[in-house]
């Protein structure tokens, strides 16, 4: 048995014959297997069928379910690993699964090894695109795919014919930093006057070029961040999702802040990389304030501007495929800097 990654607090190791008992105990438990296939326990055969199946599979392609153990102590808590989906190498997508004992579950386990495959995938495979379905009952494993930085792709019918819910992590999404370019803001106000047109009929109060974009000299993500201030959230959304929609523009539904309707230009897989950001928010809210004091704060003090781009190439190599924790991560100097403008 050997080590195919390590996370902060777990170990993966490839399969071998003498895990058998391990893996009985695993897929003859009823919590366990509840949204696995059609829901039901494995005999010990079907389990010896499946490891001698896997270790072939694995010898072959150097991927696939792996053993995961605690560091501390050395538990086993359950497989996780990449495979060619149904571990049929016939077709060219690559799933991402794991099944933990229940012991085990709540823990943030699920989303810790999640996160370090999508890496392990992405640096070790010649792959741009990692799956994962979820039965549309487990919000458990729902929220685990949210936090590792998968996005919800569509509804689709399975290898095996379930209907699930897929998820999908993009390598053309990871996290890049480039020189800050000059027909950025240019670009931004091209964009800001197509917006202005098309929600003419409608009460917009302003919109704001913010984000690293808009900040002269640092490191950015291509990406233009656009913000428009409105009256009513409610009174615009389906408004916007078709206005929005029309112009190429992808909502996010699964958005946790009820304070801001969040659209994505160019993201995969409609698009081949995303290059526009639009936040719509009321003027009361703490993104808009927030974003353009920010903003005109860096602006103003190049210094600090500086100290936030080194901020981010630090977390950009440490999240690279995880956008959500990256930007998660920037909260504290964001928060930081936003308190020493109210002084």
């Amino acid at each position: 048995m050997s080590i195919l990654l390590t996370t902060e607090r777990l170990i993966l190791k490839t399969l071998q014959h003498s895990d058998l008992e391990d893996l009985i105990a695993l897929r003859t438990d009823p919590d366990v297997m509840r949204y696995i296939g059609d829901g039901n326990i494995h005999t010990e055969e079907q389990v010896k069928k499946y490891l001698t199946m896997a270790i072939a599979y694995q010898e072959k392609h150097g991927l696939g379910f792996c053993m995961v153990f605690e560091k501390e102590g050395g538990a086993f808590i359950g497989e996780a690993g990449l495979f060619h989906l149904g571990y049929d190498d016939a077709q060219p997508e690559i799933e991402i699964a794991y099944r933990f004992h229940k012991k085990f579950w709540k823990k943030g386990y699920a989303t810790e090894v999640v996160r370090a495959l999508v890496e392990w995938g992405f640096e070790n495979l010649s792959i741009n695109t990692l799956i994962a379905g979820i039965s549309l009952e487990n919000r458990a494993s729902k929220k685990v795919l949210i936090k590792a930085g998968l996005e919800y792709s569509a509804e689709r019918k399975w290898y095996d014919g379930r209907k699930l819910l897929c998820y999908a992590a993009y390598k053309n999404e990871a996290v890049e930093l480039v020189r800050y370019n000059t027909q950025w803001p240019k670009m931004a106000e091209d964009e800001i006057k197509i917006l202005r047109a098309a929600f003419l009929p409608y009460n917009i109060v302003d919109i704001q070029h913010v984000g690293s974009t808009a900040i002269p000299s640092i490191l950015a993500k291509p990406v233009l961040d656009i913000q428009i201030a409105v009256t009513s959230l409610l009174d615009i959304k389906q408004t916007a999702i078709d206005v929005l929609g029309a112009l190429g523009y992808q909502y996010w539904a699964e958005n946790p802040d009820p304070e801001r309707l969040f659209f994505v230009k160019g993201m995969p897989p409609f698009g081949v990389k995303r290059t526009h950001h639009v936040h719509i928010v009321e003027p009361g809210s703490k993104h808009w304030a927030g974003k353009i004091l920010f903003r005109d704060y860096l602006i103003a003090y190049p210094e600090v501007a500086r100290e936030y781009e080194v901020l981010k190439k630090v977390l950009a190599k440490k999240y690279k495929y995880n956008r959500e924790k990256y930007t998660e991560a920037k909260s504290d100097f964001v928060n930081g800097v936003l308190l020493q403008v109210k002084k």
